[in-house]
């Protein structure tokens, strides 16, 4: 039977992305509406299941409709990918866990790969490379300290892989550098010295492409210094264009985006860019869609936060911070959008892809729960800091997630150990995703710049954000197994 999932019937919740995706990952036959119909709008899904398909769904939280009649012509099936993520020296933590969090809470698995994986032909293997923000830019071979990467990076896109990367993994597969890829054949507007922009909250338009189903015709989103496109050629499309500077940061970097500089370089110009040619296909996000509300908290705590704070009083301020969606941000239904439209034209496997299963080589880390236990207990705020009671009720907010995922991060493992294909994917990707954000946990990439209070928690609260996104993600994939 087809069963209709639409995002308006879920409150537009992640959670609709998660199922669909964990479907599929089992072999669900899944279309992608792409057109508005009478019963439907563009982005909402049609999922093949059997038997108590709806009751499944709906035991997970999830309203499923039958599907009357045949699958529409406007529907496009699609394919689960089998991604690659970048988590090396060039995207350390915890540039890699914004988009591991972001993946995880819409759905996928995925394997982490750094440069010597990709050297030696581990992309083979994958649909998707994921490039997040970084230092990609100076090429992959440089950043990486390896060679051979870049080499074998092209040869996966030339032979039908694709790309979604942003920041500096949207400058790589950019044009105009040595060792850059090409992909996108067209030079941004700052290229070596790529400081010249800033860093900040920014709107983007979206244009019409798939890329924007499901979103208002404006998003905001975090920005740190990404490629700024001005001209375009016929191998590549604008999706979307910057709009506005919604408000500077100094987050991590203190080099704030300022209205004179954005209505100057910027306005206007591509921000999403969308390629495919000889050199392969790709979506290259200029802002940084995978650090969602989770950034834009912590930017606004240095900023908005500490305006109003003497006009509003700490009561809104709180309430303000409470509300950031961390694992619900508008901006991940861009991302979602970008590996859908990608997986369209993909290398389709003979029904679903089989899980890459490491074999372990290392001893196992020290636990993440552990090292943001550490973390917190070691977090000082100064008595005399103006924002003292606000920091303290974030801290308080933190420590209790926190202390609620031990047990939920030892159910949810344990509920895996029995299952069978993608549960297995899941516990090894765990496994890779801890040991490289406890390594990164607390660790400043500038020791003579002491971290700002708005920088210790935001590295915090990435980890918790990390932890409780792959809860959920196994969580659903222990439900659709013991009910498939």
């Amino acid at each position: 039977m087809l069963a209709y999932l639409a995002w308006r019937h879920n409150l537009d919740r992640f959670d609709l992305a998660l199922a669909v995706n964990r479907l599929a990952a089992r072999g669900a036959a899944t279309w992608w509406l792409a057109a508005a119909g009478p019963d439907n709008e563009p982005g909402d899904y049609l999922c093949e299941t059997t038997g108590d398909a709806v009751d499944r769904l709906a035991g997970f939280g999830i309203r499923a409709e039958p599907w009357a009649g045949a699958v529409p012509d406007g529907a496009l099936p699609l394919a689960y990918p089998r991604i690659a993520l970048l988590a090396g020296r060039s995207s350390a933590y915890p540039y890699f866990a914004y988009y591991a969090m972001a993946l995880a809470r819409l759905g996928f698995d995925f394997q982490l790969v750094d440069g010597a994986a990709i050297a030696a032909g581990e992309l083979r293997s994958h649909d998707l490379l994921i490039m997040p923000t970084g230092f990609a830019l100076w090429g992959l071979d440089a950043a990486e300290e390896v060679c051979g990467a870049d080499d074998q990076l092209r040869l996966f896109l030339a032979d039908g892989g694709a790309a979604v990367a942003s920041g500096g993994g949207a400058f790589y597969l950019s044009a105009g550098r040595p060792a850059w890829t090409g992909t996108a054949r067209v030079r941004p507007y700052h290229t070596h010295e790529y400081l010249n922009s800033g860093v900040g909250i920014v709107s983007l338009r979206l244009g019409p492409d798939s890329i924007g189903f499901g979103c208002p015709p404006t998003l905001e989103m975090p920005y740190f210094h990404g490629p700024i496109y001005d001209e375009v050629d016929r191998s590549v499309s604008s999706a979307g264009v910057f709009d506005r500077l919604v408000m500077p940061g100094h987050l991590f970097i203190p080099n704030p985006l300022d209205d004179e500089v954005f209505a100057r370089d910027m306005a206007g110009r591509t921000a999403i860019l969308r390629a495919e040619g000889r050199r392969g296909r790709a979506v290259l996000f200029s802002a940084d869609p995978e650090m969602g509300d989770l950034v834009r908290k912590y930017i606004a705590f240095d900023g908005y936060v500490a305006r109003y704070l003497p006009i509003r009083g700490e009561a809104v301020m709180a309430e303000t911070l409470r509300h950031y969606r961390v694992l619900e941000a508008p901006c991940f239904r861009l991302i979602l959008n970008a590996i859908h439209s990608l997986m369209l034209r993909a290398r389709l496997p003979a029904g679903p892809p089989l899980p890459f299963i490491p074999i372990p080589r290392k001893a196992p880390a020290p636990g993440l729960v552990a090292a943001l236990d550490r973390a917190l207990d070691h977090f000082t705020v100064r008595e005399d800091e103006p924002r003292h009671g606000l920091a303290e009720l974030l801290r308080q907010d933190l420590r209790a997630r926190l202390d609620q995922l031990a047990e939920r991060l030892a159910d949810t493992m344990a509920s895996l150990l029995p299952l069978p294909g993608p549960a297995l994917a899941i516990r090894y990707l765990w496994t890779d995703c801890e040991r490289a954000a406890v390594a990164g946990v607390g660790r400043s990439d500038d020791p003579a710049r002491p971290r700002s209070l708005a920088e210790s928690f935001a590295d915090i609260e990435t980890g918790i954000a990390l932890l409780e996104a792959w809860c959920r993600l196994a969580e659903a994939d222990a439900h659709f197994a013991v009910h498939s």
